[in-house]
């Protein structure tokens, strides 16, 4: 079964996992720019424009049917919402899309959609905010403390975020940029939580939790593994009162002992790799579902705790075929 993973950018241990999972199939990558890292370690790629072109969807059409793709996953957020409007014409041609209902992927994509569901569903997340009025009230009468974080309702890799610590410095961050978010500061620590939820019974499969230790543009560039029994429930919960499908990230911060759900990700996570190599496997869960098969339900911690995830820089270096 060939696969298609489209917008790979930088993540070639993804490429590479999915190479050696689906041995005997084709991994073709795609990408808007020649100088992505992870076409390169794919089967074989192509170069695409924009998802915001006209032709976007075409142009992923004709690529399936020139390599046979019979499945595709996408690793950035913007692009999840434009295959799921469009699935209809994939599976008109027999491709499968890895990735939650349109409903899901929208809510999650905006920051402050995810606050108002998961608070409608009584499960714990950061305060958010939208009108700025509001929130100086909220100071003034001693219900939020500074530091604050501003940062834009649709948004990703940690752009475009600012922590402020006075009124003046609130003020010009929330008109940076339109629909800003304004959040109080809850971080005592920062997890990520890496889940597989099956495609075709919509149960949880596997669970990885990590402790962020060092972040990169905003993907995960040091951690360590956890066993959280809090953080557990808290995601079986979230899992239980939402309809994501395949692989989730999901934000969580701790603060004065509690915690509270900050972001969830329809996608792979930048820090998946650390739960791949401690034995949670969703490249293996995506394969069974692809073949009609279901996955066994969750029953527990398949990873050691307490160990430590470094990324470092990897070159390749190739002769220049384009411009």
């Amino acid at each position: 079964m060939n696969i298609l993973i489209t917008s790979a950018g930088r993540r070639v241990k993804i490429v590479e996992y999915f190479k050696s999972t689906f041995e005997g199939s084709r991994v073709i990558a795609t990408d808007c720019d020649i100088n992505a890292p992870a076409i390169h370690f794919a089967h074989g790629f192509e170069i695409v424009p924009r998802i915001d072109h006209p032709e976007y969807i075409e142009v992923i059409l004709n690529i399936c049917k020139k390599h046979d793709i019979k499945a595709i996953i996408s690793l950035i957020d913007p692009e999840l919402e434009l295959l799921a409007k469009n699935k209809s014409k994939f599976k008109n041609e027999g491709i499968q899309l890895i990735l939650s209902p349109i409903k899901m992927i929208e809510m999650s994509f905006n920051k402050y959609d995810t606050y108002d569901y998961l608070n409608e569903q009584s499960i714990q997340t950061v305060p958010t905010y939208m009108c700025l009025n509001e929130v100086i009230t909220l100071l003034d009468d001693n219900k939020l403390k500074f530091p604050l974080v501003v940062k834009p309702a649709k948004g990703s890799a940690s752009i475009g975020l600012f922590i402020v610590e006075n009124r003046e410095q609130l003020i010009e961050a929330y008109y940076k940029f339109e629909n800003q978010i304004i959040q109080p500061f809850y971080k005592d620590k920062e997890f990520g939580i890496d889940v597989y939820i099956d495609m075709l019974s919509g149960e949880l499969v596997d669970l990885f939790i990590k402790e962020k230790l060092r972040m990169r543009a905003g993907e995960t560039d040091k951690s360590v593994s956890v066993h959280n029994n809090k953080i557990e429930e808290l995601i079986k919960n979230t899992i239980n009162k939402t309809d994501f499908k395949g692989p989730v990230d999901i934000d969580c911060f701790e603060y004065k002992g509690e915690y509270y759900v900050s972001e969830i990700n329809p996608r792979f996570g930048g820090g998946y790799p650390h739960a791949y190599e401690m034995g949670c496997d969703f490249i293996k869960y995506i394969h069974q579902n692809l073949n009609g098969n279901t996955n066994q339900l969750y029953d527990g911690y398949k990873y050691e705790a307490d160990v430590v995830m470094m990324k470092y820089d990897r070159i390749k270096i190739m002769k220049k075929k384009f411009k």
